[in-house]
């Protein structure tokens, strides 16, 4: 009986090594939303830290950030629900809030070497309007791309001709 046990128990960790990889998988549209969170981080942190210097753009984010609050809100739901699929509808939240206090750190803690002045260039362009997922996640690719955590992408099936 002990033997069946034990085989049982490596049955079921060796089937959750095979799952964990499709269940923690971001497709596109979470890579999207995580592009875009990874740099309002990037900016909100930078603001903060870049606003006593030459290049203080702490209005211009502010700025950009009551004129998308909707569109970033959407996008921090996005993140919130590839959680609750991978995570559970109770863990989703807390895994969100990690998921945001990881970036800050990396940018608080200097890495991703901010350039206050290159920063300052992108939020005044950010500041100019209301910008939508597309332009922003475009923008967010260019500037800081995915973040680490949403690194692995879901694989994508093509049809093919038999």
């Amino acid at each position: 009986m002990k033997k069946s046990t034990g085989g049982f128990a490596a049955l079921a960790i060796a089937f959750s090594l095979v799952a964990t990889p499709a269940q923690a998988c971001w497709t596109n549209v979470e890579q999207d939303a995580a592009r875009i969170a990874n740099m309002n981080q990037m900016l909100m942190v930078s603001a903060l830290r870049c606003r006593f210097g030459q290049h203080n753009f702490l209005d211009n984010y502010n700025r950009f950030i009551r004129n998308n609050n909707d569109v970033l809100s959407s996008q921090h739901h996005i993140i919130e629900g590839h959680y609750a699929k991978t995570a559970g509808h109770k863990a989703a939240f807390a895994e969100l809030d990690k998921f945001m206090i990881g970036l800050s750190n990396y940018y608080g803690g200097g890495h991703g070497n901010p350039d206050c002045s290159k920063l300052e260039k992108l939020s005044h362009h950010l500041s100019k309007g209301r910008h939508d997922v597309e332009s922003l996640a475009v923008l967010a690719d260019e500037q800081v791309g995915v973040p680490r955590q949403a690194a692995q992408a879901c694989s994508v099936n093509i049809a093919a001709r038999r």
